[in-house]
């Protein structure tokens, strides 16, 4: 895997590989999922071929330069040390295929690399990335929201198909896209139209879900995007955000109350006692648990912070805050470009939602990947083009 492969194979190669990222985006809106929301085996076939073969291959050529790339950067080694923790961990766990984990952590990998080697942290890259896999998204939220006002739903919530089949997680995949299209510097007025039209949208979608959490991430992300859009109408929308905030504070809606606190410091509490017995090594990547609360079992906690204690003990929760702070300084490093404010925008985001749900960090492609591997295969693309610049200044 490490031969060089021709420039034409390489750039055909690298299109394959774009249209494989944008399809694993698109793929968890629209493809079949399996139990508990597992994304299916047409959908995880079509990634093998077009996003980790390609990712592997294209990561491994060439010398092996965007192994290179990316080996001195420190995010990067936490990165890997992270999914070595993991991987050992299926020696001590109790799981029924732990060659299915296995798999997982690989599919982790090659997404993180597959990102870097199509983009190479280069700005138009990414920005047709994503206006491409947003604005296709915005087209099924489109086609959901048709759908729910023709067959509403018995709890009144929305929800989409595949991995996004459950309200939690359809609002958090669907504002994660409308705040990365709002963060693009798009000169072309149409393509700006569109994003617009497709983040309101995205946003009727996340409203209809109902879903607290994410409400309340998109408010704190917009008020404090002020910090790293210095735009007036940021400030503005920020503002107005802020007053409206207080108001549903000050006057809750229904809405906002009925359900409660949702079982979570119940499930807090369960996940707390797991944490206890296993408090080092955890109870293995991929290990099934069973939290029961009011008569009824979860798999899991409800919240990436508790779940990677449980899995993978204290030091995998130490590696997961120390990738998380340092993707959140990097962001802040470089907010001067697109990335960085990307990286800050979905970093904030993603700091709210995880805390209430989606914690299968080391999983199969969900609306977490875009949460966490997202941000930091755009931190690896800046550091790594920190690290060229002396070489580029020189000549």
């Amino acid at each position: 895997m490490t031969t060089d492969i021709q420039p034409k194979s390489r750039a055909i190669g690298r299109t394959i590989l774009g249209i494989g990222i944008v399809w694993m985006m698109l793929g968890m809106v629209i493809m079949p999922a399996g139990v508990s929301f597992n994304p299916g085996k047409a959908y995880q076939t079509s990634l093998i071929l077009l996003l980790y073969l390609p990712a592997l291959v294209l990561a491994f050529s060439r010398r092996a330069r965007v192994w290179r790339e990316l080996w001195p950067l420190p995010v990067f080694r936490v990165f890997l040390v992270l999914l070595l923790w993991a991987l050992a961990s299926l020696s001590w766990g109790h799981v029924p295929r732990p060659s299915n984990e296995v798999g997982r952590l690989i599919s982790v990998f090659a997404f993180v690399m597959g990102w870097h080697a199509y983009t190479s942290g280069e700005t138009p890259r990414i920005r047709d990335l994503l206006l491409a896999a947003g604005l296709g998204i915005g087209a099924c939220a489109v086609y959901y929201c048709i759908s729910f006002v023709i067959t509403p739903v018995q709890d009144g919530r929305i929800v989409g198909e595949g991995t996004i089949a459950t309200a939690n997680y359809a609002a958090a995949l669907m504002g994660v896209v409308a705040l990365w299209l709002s963060q693009l510097d798009l000169a072309d007025r149409r393509w700006s139209i569109a994003r617009y039209m497709a983040m309101a949208v995205l946003l009727l979608f996340v409203g209809l879900t109902q879903t607290r959490s994410v409400w309340l991430a998109l408010a704190l992300t917009i008020m404090l995007m002020p910090l790293w859009q210095r735009a007036r109408a940021h400030r503005w929308l920020a503002v107005t955000m802020a007053v409206l905030a207080a108001v549903m504070l000050l006057w809750p809606a229904s809405m906002l109350t009925e359900r409660g606190t949702s079982l979570r410091p119940e499930l807090a509490a369960q996940s707390m006692h797991l944490i206890a017995q296993h408090p080092l090594l955890g109870l293995g990547q991929g290990a099934p648990i069973s939290l029961l609360v009011n008569g009824a079992a979860y798999t899991h906690t409800h919240n990436l912070l508790t779940q990677v204690t449980v899995e993978l003990g204290l030091p995998g929760l130490l590696l997961t805050v120390a990738m998380w702070l340092m993707i959140g300084w990097q962001g802040w490093r470089h907010r001067a470009s697109l990335a960085g404010r990307l990286v800050l925008t979905l970093w904030v985001y993603a700091s709210v939602v995880l805390q209430f749900d989606m914690p299968q960090m080391l999983d199969s492609p969900r609306p977490a990947w875009l949460l966490i591997w997202l941000p930091l295969g755009l931190v690896l693309g800046l550091m790594a083009h920190d690290r060229q610049k002396p070489a580029n200044s020189t000549h």
